[in-house]
C-alpha cells in the first residue's frame, strides 16, 4: 500500500460556493477531459432547445475548455454564484478540473502526495492560520530518494526564521546548483547542506554581498509587465493587473530612484508583518511544485526559479497596489487577492514553464546572480 503524504491541514478544506470572494469559475481556463466530453455530448441543459453540453466547450491551445461568456464567466455559473451543473446533474457531472481544484495530488512509486495550490483564496486563508506548513507522517524525515531528501532541505531552510524569505531563497538556489553542477546527487552532498557550520558561513557570505534595492525593481517590474502582457491582451483580471500595469509602464519610463527607493524601504516595513503568509506559501509551492513525477534535478532547479519568480512578481505588484493606494498599512485582502491573481497567471503546466524560461532568458538555467538580483535583500 503507498503511504500518503498531506499538508496537515488538507482535510479541513471546504469550498465555500457563493461566499467566495474571488470565484475559480470566472477569468481562467476550465478544461475539459476527455471523459467528461464524452459524457456532456449526451446530456442537456434544456430539453427544449437541445442545449447539449459539449456545445459551451471550444479548442485553445490544443485541448478542450469551456468557453467563457461575455463576462469571462463560466456558463454554467448562475447568478448567485452556483454551479448550474451541480444544481441539475450533482457534483459527478463536474470535468475532473472542477471537481478537484484546488486539491492536487501526485502519484509517485510509493506514495501519494496531496496538497492545496494558492489560486484559491480560502487555501490562501488556511495557509495564514498556519503557524508553520506541516506535513503527514513526518515527510521531512522519512525518504531515503536523494531528490525527496534535497527537497525535505529546501522546506527546513525556508521554514528556518533564522533567515529571512530572500536569504533562504538564496540559499537554496546556492546548494541546488552547487549540487546540479557536480552532475550526480549524492547522500552525502546533501547531508553536508544540513550542517549548522555550513549554513552560517552561506548566510554570512550573502551577508557580506551588496545588494541594490532599485537594480532589483527594474528587473522585477519588467518582469511582472511581461508576464501580464497576455492577460491585458486578453482582458483578463483587468481589475488587478490593469492599474498596476500601467504604473508599472510609467515607473519603467519616469521614475525618481531616489524616491522609489524611499517607498521600496517604507512598504518592506508593511510586507514583513505578512512574513509568516509567504513562508508558508513558499514551502507549499516547493512541495506541491518542485517535485512532480518523472521529475529529475534539473527540472527541480527550473521550477525553483519558477517559485522564485512568483514570488518576487506577487510581492512587485502588492507594492505598485501599495503605492497607488497610497496607504500606510497594507491589507490582508489586498495581499490575499494578488497571491491569488499571481498563481492563476503562473499556474503553468511544467513543460510550458521551461519554454518560457528558455526563451524569456536564453537558456533553461539561470547563474546564481541573475536570482539573487530578482530576489533581492530586505532591509
Amino acid at each position: 500500500m503507498k503511504k500518503e503524504i498531506k499538508t496537515d491541514y488538507y482535510d479541513t478544506f471546504m469550498c465555500t460556493a457563493d461566499k467566495c470572494p474571488f470565484t475559480c469559475c470566472q477569468e481562467w481556463n476550465i478544461a475539459v477531459d476527455d471523459d467528461t466530453y464524452k459524457k456532456w455530448k449526451h446530456l442537456n441543459l434544456s430539453k427544449q432547445n437541445n442545449d447539449y453540453l459539449d456545445q459551451y466547450i471550444k479548442q485553445k491551445d490544443g485541448s478542450r475548455v469551456i468557453a467563457l461568456n461575455e463576462q469571462k464567466q463560466c456558463p454554467f455559473l448562475n447568478e448567485q454564484k452556483l454551479c448550474n451543473l451541480v444544481l441539475n446533474f450533482g457534483d459527478e457531472v463536474l470535468s475532473e478540473t472542477c471537481a478537484s481544484f484546488p486539491r492536487q495530488i501526485h502519484e509517485f512509486a510509493d506514495r501519494k502526495e496531496y496538497s492545496l495550490v494558492s489560486c484559491c483564496p480560502e487555501v490562501v486563508d488556511l495557509m495564514n492560520q498556519q503557524d508553520k506548513i506541516c506535513f503527514t507522517n513526518n515527510m521531512l524525515d522519512m525518504d531515503e530518494d536523494p531528490l525527496f531528501q534535497i527537497r525535505a532541505m529546501m522546506i527546513s531552510i525556508m521554514q528556518d526564521q533564522r533567515f529571512s524569505i530572500s536569504k533562504s531563497v538564496m540559499m537554496i538556489y546556492y546548494i541546488l546548483l552547487d549540487i546540479y553542477q557536480k552532475k550526480s546527487v549524492v547522500k552525502k552532498e546533501i547531508d553536508e547542506y544540513k550542517d549548522e557550520a555550513v549554513l552560517k558561513e552561506l548566510s554570512d557570505a550573502i551577508d557580506n554581498m551588496q545588494f541594490n534595492r532599485f537594480d532589483t525593481f527594474e528587473e522585477n517590474n519588467e518582469l511582472f509587465l511581461d508576464m501580464a502582457e497576455n492577460y491585458r491582451k486578453q482582458e483578463i483580471y483587468t481589475s488587478y493587473l490593469e492599474p498596476v500595469a500601467v504604473l508599472a509602464e510609467s515607473l519603467s519610463h519616469d521614475y525618481d530612484e531616489h524616491n522609489i527607493t524611499i517607498q521600496l524601504q517604507k512598504f518592506e516595513k508593511q510586507f514583513s508583518s505578512y512574513e509568516n503568509l509567504f513562508r508558508n506559501y513558499i514551502v507549499l509551492d516547493i512541495f506541491t511544485n518542485s517535485l512532480i513525477p518523472e521529475s529529475d534535478l534539473k527540472s527541480m532547479v527550473a521550477m525553483f526559479q519558477w517559485i522564485a519568480m512568483e514570488y518576487t512578481i506577487m510581492r512587485h505588484t502588492i507594492f505598485l497596489n501599495w503605492l497607488l493606494d497610497q496607504q500606510e498599512e497594507l491589507s490582508y485582502k489586498t495581499v490575499r487577492n494578488y497571491i491569488v491573481v499571481i498563481s492563476r497567471m503562473m499556474g503553468y503546466d511544467q513543460e510550458d514553464i521551461f519554454e518560457y524560461l528558455e526563451k524569456s532568458f536564453e537558456k533553461l538555467i539561470w547563474e546564481w546572480g541573475y536570482l539573487a538580483l530578482l530576489i533581492g535583500m530586505e532591509g
